[in-house]
């Protein structure tokens, strides 16, 4: 072994002081020893080859590279930097939770009560953007077809000629919107969902069969070639209990005899979850001439969009090239064939699950979003208070490690490991709790709100937590504990020492109990329920005050029946036919009264236009206005009465004659104190004036609990495709089988509900109600974590001055006094939380507005009463400790430090 403290040798040697300056990163324990092994290693190479004098630079630049690996070898000793110290801090904190399993349980419960509600949000709304269980979903787009600026579907021959023409997508996939069928080969039919795709369907996504096989090429060749079906897994399942030889065995769909060829596996859905479902069956495109309805020209019309295009990307290709391809292919198309629109283009978007979220699910996501994440504020500042207790108890202990020489931030450093061990566990029972909390939620309560119930086994396949949830809940967690843990490290650590170790207890509970933070705590804890509180009061009070007023309409004993006829706009005549022949059949029917028509249902929604009155020596006004198209007998049927005026006669209609019944609000608002039969009014629909012949009552029929200002009521042209409604003497849950029998005839499934039920179904009620199911739960949730907190912290403050208490009692204090004491403390953070909940409130609510169905976004009978209940709940929970602190033995307490 060469002498290596004569560095006079090492002098010229290039390669050791590489080693020099490397051996810095090594951890200082293990350096000395590490230098000395690799100086030997490159001493002996050096005597093995000559001396370093002596060697050519071929022999001196490998001695260099040799040194340069020794970098690799410094960096494999870095975990030992710091294991030991880490490794040390894990096992003590892991001890220390282990020692307090009730403060251990309940920081862990706080944590997965206020993790796990993010997680499930985040499980539920990335569906969303989730990609489809498919191969390489990456390389898969959706071309949506927009004709004259609005979404439409794809013709076929359009779809053929883009198929044909591609250069860009290895496979270009067709598929229409999930269709209404008629399994009727039982005694009652069965309402099933149905989708026409192409031949390369299951092919070009990858998918696996459960039993049989997918569509072979020629299938899908010429309409009505060979009638095959593949069943989804869910609909085999329900529908046919699972029968193992279910292929081959012939059912009836539409009154057609389609033969069974396959089983898709559990976790394929297609092309995404429509109204959280897949289709219960697949038949080839062809096959939809054979489905009714049967009119029509399916496959020769280059105006009938009835398809969704997909396409899988070539490999090496991009978005804009698909892009740019689709735009050349579209304008060849518009000049190879003039009937096609020339303004149609088409848009190269990701495919995800469900697609991207609309309006509606925007607006309840933001409300969820808000409440999850004042959720877990909440649940960190109740944790933020428990830590804060529990280092007042463990001064003396973290003031005696800093005496002997523990650096603060060594001492910050295990505290917060602490906190990591806590978030930890939480993020683990919370992952758990969210996982069985979605499943729960789903099976239970999501099924009575959807008109077409999901499949609750489809669904729960992608609601299971993946890399991406496992991902969130992690990072979620390593927040938490800083945000819980890191206020209360600082300030444990920041004691005077002196004090923490001569008497570290009276006088930290002195500084606990007026401690800023603990208290700012509780108040933000408080404030911030209440806010959710508000909320779902607020959400749940519209719901019901909807339910009770008078929408200025007859919702009892109405029917809607909405006829499924696609091809309205290809056969006019045709479907005027039908829908007349429909009518007829309906109004037959015992216990109606009378069958009208309207474009669009009360509440549905309606469609806009403009006003323009003449005005003497002024400018032609314009204003906003709503409109719905209705038959004569509408406002008969509906129940909405005329206070002045007349409705509209039979050859008005036929003849479309300038005429129109406005609101009372438009009459108001248009002509203040004057008559307003007989005025003229110009809409954006007509370059002609129409003529007031009624005045009809205001009624809520744009949104519900809101009076439109303007609202307009034009004769319905025979012509237009129509909603029957049907006003009958009995319950509409009578009529409804009786209408169903009468109006789905030649296997034509129309959709039959009563208005009330249209209406709970509505999409602005559906958002409310999910909104308020998921605000009063997550409200409930809040206010379990802020009593928690409350509890907790009260609790600890008497536990803390049980010496001060006991000198009380034994100076004369009454049991009232003390109790008064105890509760004063607790009720003045409660009130101050209450008051700034309150302004917090009435800001943050606004936001909700559209869902609170008319609704006031500050209603002080909501304040109100969700202030006085979590006022009594505080209350409740502060005069159990409070109490508590009457039965303190004056002597034991006197005698306690």
């Amino acid at each position: 072994m060469p002498d290596f403290s004569l560095r006079k040798q090492f002098g010229s040697r290039p390669h050791l002081w590489l080693i020099a300056m490397i051996g810095v990163i090594v951890p200082r324990r293990l350096r000395a020893d590490w230098r000395q092994e690799w100086e030997a290693e490159l001493w002996r190479r050096e005597r093995l080859l000559a001396e370093w004098d002596k060697l050519d630079w071929r022999a001196k630049l490998e001695l260099l590279r040799r040194s340069l690996s020794a970098f690799w070898d410094a960096l494999w000793l870095q975990p030992q930097r710091w294991e030991n110290e880490v490794i040390q801090d894990l096992r003590y904190g892991a001890r220390m939770l282990r020692r307090n399993p009730a403060f251990t349980f309940v920081a862990v419960f706080t944590l997965a009560l206020g993790i796990g509600a993010n997680s499930a949000f985040f499980m539920v709304f990335g569906l969303y953007f989730r990609p489809l269980p498919i191969k390489e979903p990456e390389t898969l787009v959706k071309l949506e077809y927009r004709g004259a600026g609005k979404s439409d579907g794809c013709a076929f021959i359009d779809y053929v000629f883009f198929r044909d023409n591609t250069q860009v997508f290895s496979d270009l996939i067709a598929s229409s919107w999930p269709y209404p069928l008629a399994l009727t080969e039982r005694a009652e039919p069965q309402r099933i969902k149905g989708q026409f795709v192409s031949e390369n369907f299951f092919s070009a996504l990858g998918a696996n069969m459960s039993l049989g096989r997918s569509f072979a090429p020629d299938e899908n060749r010429s309409p009505g070639k060979d009638a095959v079906v593949v069943l989804s897994h869910s609909f085999w399942v329900h529908g046919f209990g699972g029968e193992t030889n279910i292929i081959g065995r012939s059912i009836r769909l539409g009154g057609k005899p389609v033969v069974v060829i396959g089983v898709t596996a559990p976790d394929f859905v297609g092309l995404g979850l429509h109204q959280l479902r897949a289709p219960d069956v697949w038949l080839p495109l062809m096959m939809r001439a054979e489905m009714p309805p049967r009119d029509g020209d399916w496959f020769g019309s280059h105006k009938f969009g009835w398809l969704n295009l997909s396409g899988r990307l070539k490999p090496g290709r991009t978005y804009e090239e698909a892009g740019a391809e689709m735009a050349l292919l579209t304008r060849q198309l518009a000049r190879a064939y003039p009937g096609t629109d020339p303004r149609a283009r088409i848009l190269v978007r990701p495919l995800s699950l469900l697609g991207p979220p609309t309006g509606k699910a925007w607006q309840v996501a933001g409300v969820v979003i808000l409440a999850t994440m004042m959720t877990l504020l909440i649940a960190c500042a109740n944790l933020a208070n428990l830590l804060l207790a529990r280092a007042a108890v463990r001064r003396k202990e973290i003031g005696l490690r800093l005496c002997i020489g523990a650096s603060r931030m060594r001492v910050i450093r295990q505290l917060l490991t602490e906190s990591l061990l806590l978030a930890g566990l939480g993020g683990v029972a919370g992952l758990l709790l969210a996982w069985w909390s979605l499943r729960a939620f789903l099976a239970a309560s999501l099924l009575s709100h959807v008109p077409l119930a999901p499949d609750v086994d489809t669904v729960t396949l992608f609601l299971n937590p993946d890399a991406r949830v496992m991902v969130f809940t992690s990072i979620l967690a390593l927040l938490t504990s800083f945000a819980f843990g890191l206020f209360p490290a600082l300030q444990s650590t920041g004691a005077d020492l002196v004090s923490a170790i001569k008497d570290g207890g009276a006088l930290l509970s002195q500084r606990v109990t007026r401690s800023w933070l603990r208290n700012g705590l509780l108040i933000a804890q408080v404030s911030l329920s209440l806010v959710l509180l508000v909320a779902a009061g607020l959400l749940l009070r519209g719901l019901m005050r909807a339910g009770a007023i008078d929408p200025g309409f007859e919702t009892r004993n109405v029917l809607v029946v909405e006829p499924r006829m696609e091809l309205t706009g290809n056969d006019p005549a045709r479907a005027q036919a039908v829908r007349a022949e429909l009518a007829a059949r309906l109004a037959d029917l015992p216990g109606v009264l009378s069958v009208s028509r309207a474009l669009d249902l009360p509440l549905g929604g309606a469609m806009w236009t403009t006003i323009k009155l003449p005005q003497a020596n002024q400018a032609i006004r314009s204003l906003p206005a709503s409109y719905n198209a209705v038959a004569p007998n509408y406002f008969e049927t509906v129940g909405i009465p005329l206070v002045r005026g007349r409705v509209f006669s039979e050859e008005e209609v036929r003849a479309q004659a300038a005429v129109v019944i406005v609101s009372e609000s438009t009459a108001l608002t248009l002509w203040p104190n004057q008559e307003p039969l007989g005025q003229v009014l110009q809409t954006g629909l007509a370059t002609t004036f129409v003529q007031v012949i009624g005045v009809a009552r205001d009624a809520q029929t744009v949104r519900l609990g809101e009076i439109p200002p303007r609202f307009l009521y034009l004769p319905l042209k025979p012509q237009e495709p129509a909603t029957l409604l049907l006003r009958t003497s009995r319950k509409a849950s009578e009529i409804q089988p009786l209408a169903r029998a009468a109006a789905n005839s030649n296997e034509r499934i129309h959709h039959i509900r009563s208005l009330e039920d249209e209406i709970d179904g509505s999409g602005q009620v559906m958002s409310a109600r999910t909104a308020s199911v998921l605000a009063t739960r997550l409200g409930l949730l809040a206010l379990l974590l802020a009593v928690m907190g409350i509890y907790g912290v009260i609790a600890y403050s008497v536990s803390q001055r049980t010496r001060e208490i006991g000198i009380r009692m034994a100076l004369g204090a009454q049991i009232g006094d003390v109790v008064k004491l105890v509760i004063k403390q607790g009720m003045r953070l409660v009130f101050a939380g209450v008051f700034i909940g309150l302004v917090a409130s009435s800001v943050t609510t606004r936001v909700m507005k559209s869902l609170l169905l008319g609704l006031s976004a500050t209603d002080p009978a909501t304040l109100v009463g969700v202030a006085l209940l979590l006022i009594v709940v505080a209350l409740i929970a502060i005069y159990v400790p409070a109490r508590r602190a009457t039965k303190v033995d004056p002597r034991v307490a006197l005698r306690r430090d």
